[in-house]
């Protein structure tokens, strides 16, 4: 039985031991930055089954990007992501040594960008608002015309790129754009991990206050292609919530925010006085177990 057939099999039992029909929940933690902690019922995957022939559809969700090349965003300002006052970003040149050679970056929806990480051989960790719309309820509003190029450097693909054969997601980001929840995997129609590689994840949930972090993806208001990365510490944490202060960019939606192990602990999904990311707990991890 292939990974994608065994990973739709195991999906209803995964929401069963995650959700209140299980009776488990990831449990609250409180950390030294005095940030609440919020409650979770687990993880709800959804599948859906890509369809390759599509070439337009709805438009991809408010929170994705495309290359604008515009001034970065203070202080948090409106943005999905931010660059925290003065920009520590520096741009990786060598995209093909780990772990940067297993940062995707994503094309979809005829122009959006989003970034990723590798997980296996061919399956990719993102955010879920790109893989859909989010908020709308709707099996309609998948992203289409899904590209990903591991270790993008420029106009340079030193892997090639890869279609999508499958979309997950959280049933809760997709009916009511839940932040908690905002977590995607792309399912490719090849193996490009077995030559880039994949990272790693860890499931938690004590707090990872003070922790060091690195967000690492493909900013839109950097030269296009281009891998940009910067390391800090995580300023405060909530039972599906990481904050941290590294600067990021529209486009680096889905970017790995992974520990001093390379092993990702967040997905990088939103912006503000601080920026935060979707949270690996152990719900989160034990489904990727199944769909990787």
């Amino acid at each position: 039985m292939n990974k994608q057939k065994t990973g739709q099999l195991l999906a209803a039992a995964v929401f069963a031991a995650t959700t209140g029909l299980g009776g488990t929940a990831v449990a609250a933690e409180t950390d030294p930055a005095g940030t609440a902690p919020s409650e979770t019922g687990g993880v709800q995957p959804v599948p859906h089954a890509v369809d390759p022939a599509r070439t337009s559809g709805p438009a991809a969700s408010p929170l994705a990007d495309h290359y604008t090349l515009p001034a970065p965003v203070k202080g948090g300002g409106a943005s999905t992501e931010s660059v925290i006052g003065s920009d520590g970003r520096t741009q990786v040149t060598n995209t093909t040594s780990a772990p940067s050679s297993s940062i995707v970056q994503i094309e979809f929806n005829a122009g959006s960008i989003c970034s990723g990480a590798l997980i296996s051989d061919d399956t990719v960790l993102t955010a879920g608002h790109c893989v859909h719309r989010g908020g709308t309820g709707s099996a309609a509003d998948y992203s289409w015309g899904i590209r990903v190029a591991p270790g993008r450097n420029g106009s340079s693909d030193p892997y090639g790129s890869c279609g999508a054969t499958e979309l997950y997601t959280d049933q809760r980001w997709i009916d009511s754009a839940n932040t908690n929840a905002d977590w995607g995997v792309i399912k490719l129609n090849c193996t490009v991990g077995n030559a880039a590689g994949w990272l790693g994840y860890t499931g938690t949930t004590n707090s990872l206050y003070g922790s060091t972090a690195t967000v690492r993806g493909y900013p839109g208001d950097k030269p296009r292609g281009t891998m940009w990365t910067m390391t800090g510490s995580v300023s405060s944490t909530q039972a599906e919530k990481v904050f941290y202060t590294m600067d990021t960019n529209g486009g680096q939606s889905g970017a790995p925010v992974y520990n001093s192990s390379t092993s990702i602990v967040a997905v990088h999904t939103n912006g503000g006085s601080t920026n935060s990311g979707t949270r690996i707990t152990p719900a989160l991890a034990g489904y990727l177990d199944t769909v990787r």
